[in-house]
């Protein structure tokens, strides 16, 4: 089709293979997790947070299923708005559920920025003093992944990839050790705040699993995405589980009083203070400066192509999906992340507001992406017959889970982000309004747009150029 030819140039490269997107779900994902929530999350449930990370680890275990067989239908850029959007067959609901992710993804780039800024403090605690001089340090890896990005998806696959290697290797240096150190009395009481105090945590360590639809959302860049995307997705987040459970374990087990860590910015260095030597625990803190750098580098690359997709589909400036000439990366709607990510970083008013806000909103993409699965299950055949991952009468139970996960982890997400919320959202309606508008009086063909997917090729995608492509 014309529309989808026209819009090649500005199509993406698929540079980023399986161990680079399996590295973008699991070290973009670590910093949230490990590095940040794992601590604070515990103010309202004590110890017991080690089951808060198992609910929320099924209920992300659900929700990669369901963004796996999204994603090897529509392997597109920004696949949540894609999957919701092509789905449904209208432009409208996927951009308001992508409108409210972007701005998740802006806050969490933030509040992981402050968390690397925490945890340069240990090495550099006079040159990076006070609120101030932790925002500046997020400010400078800010910075740095800006450019990284920019140079295009390969860069930032090998830069991601490599970040991985090590951090594993420094998280080991805490764990190991430490389940050797576990004192059972540091677990007493289990349950400090009752079953309302256990829900209260679920919602904000849900944070900790923000990254796992990251390679979802670059699905235009990832190869071979029908086998590698479930692969990266979904073995990703099981990994995660099992390795947030193993640390929350260490580390309640050989802090004698949880509130220390759930008052820390920085729980993991604050526990390996506890058992290990200056050396070791400088080596943990390094783990955290490359488990927030990793994090905030897959959240970038993922977040820029919101605005990309959005451009693409001719509801938001033309300006957004244009790609740099020379590295292939869509240069505007990087730079809009970047600058107000940065803003957030020195302007937000504390880590739990940005984590607040962040979680809020993926949890109404999380919800959606779910209702968009079981939506198509029983009423767009045509779609399910294209999926390249299929587990059968398992997809019917990870679209409730994921979807009434969501849905509950939303009743106690929203308080404090509705005054934030609401306003963006308002504003959302009147640029897709605009837009829309202008469209209208342009004639334009919404149905051939909506035969494309954001990013790919049309002799990828389109069925009609790949005959046409095949007679000649």
């Amino acid at each position: 089709m014309a529309q989808s030819s026209e819009k090649d140039d500005r199509s993406l490269a698929r540079d980023i293979g399986p161990y680079g997107a399996m590295s973008t779900v699991i070290g973009g994902t670590l910093g949230a997790g490990l590095f940040v929530t794992l601590g604070t999350a515990s103010s309202t449930t004590g110890p017991s947070v080690i089951l808060v990370v198992l609910l929320a680890g099924v209920i992300a275990t659900a929700i990669a299923i369901n963004y796996s067989w999204m994603s090897t239908i529509f392997p597109a850029a920004a696949g949540s708005y894609s999957y919701v959007s092509r789905t449904f067959n209208s432009r409208l609901p996927g951009f308001v559920v992508t409108w409210s992710k972007w701005l998740g993804y802006m806050a969490a780039d933030a509040s992981l920025a402050i968390g690397f800024g925490s945890y340069l403090q240990v090495f550099f605690p006079d040159l990076i003093a006070g609120r101030t001089g932790i925002a500046l340090a997020g400010f400078g890896v800010l910075t740095v992944l800006f450019l990284v990005n920019l140079v295009g998806t390969r860069g930032y696959s090998i830069a991601q990839s490599a970040i991985l290697g090590v951090l594993v290797l420094a998280i080991l240096v805490l764990v190991l050790p430490g389940s050797l150190s576990i004192d059972t009395a540091n677990y007493r009481p289990f349950f400090t705040g009752g079953s309302s105090g256990f829900l209260a945590a679920a919602a904000p360590l849900f944070y900790a699993y923000i990254g796992i639809a990251v390679a979802g959302q670059m699905g235009a860049e990832v190869k071979n995405p029908g086998r590698n995307l479930p692969l990266a997705m979904i073995g990703g987040t099981i990994i995660l589980t099992l390795l947030y459970m193993w640390t929350a374990a260490v580390i309640y087990g050989v802090v004698g009083d949880y509130t220390v860590l759930a008052n820390s910015a920085r729980p993991l260095a604050t526990a390996a203070e506890t058992f290990l030597g200056t050396d070791a625990t400088a080596i943990v803190a390094f783990g955290g400066l490359l488990a927030t750098a990793s994090s905030v580098n897959a959240v970038m690359a993922a977040a820029i192509k919101m605005p990309y997709s959005w451009s693409w589909d001719e509801i938001f400036p033309q300006r957004f999906s244009m790609v740099n000439e020379r590295f292939g990366s869509p240069h505007w709607s990087l730079l809009t992340l970047y600058v107000v990510s940065s803003a957030l970083t020195f302007y937000a008013s504390g880590l739990n507001q940005v984590i607040v806000i962040a979680t809020f909103s993926y949890l109404i993409a999380y919800f959606a992406v779910s209702v968009s699965l079981l939506y198509a299950q029983y009423a767009r055949p045509d779609i399910v017959e294209q999926a390249d991952f299929n587990p059968r009468s398992g997809l019917l139970v990870s679209g409730l889970v994921g979807a009434i996960g969501a849905f509950v982890l939303l009743t106690q997400a929203y308080q404090g982000t509705l005054t934030v919320y609401v306003p963006w959202v308002i504003i959302g309606l009147v640029v897709f309004g605009i837009y829309w508008y202008r469209g209208q009086q342009a004639g334009t063909d919404v149905e051939s747009i909506l035969d494309t997917l954001p990013g790919v090729p049309s002799a990828e995608y389109d069925p009609d150029i790949q005959e046409t492509t095949a007679d000649d």
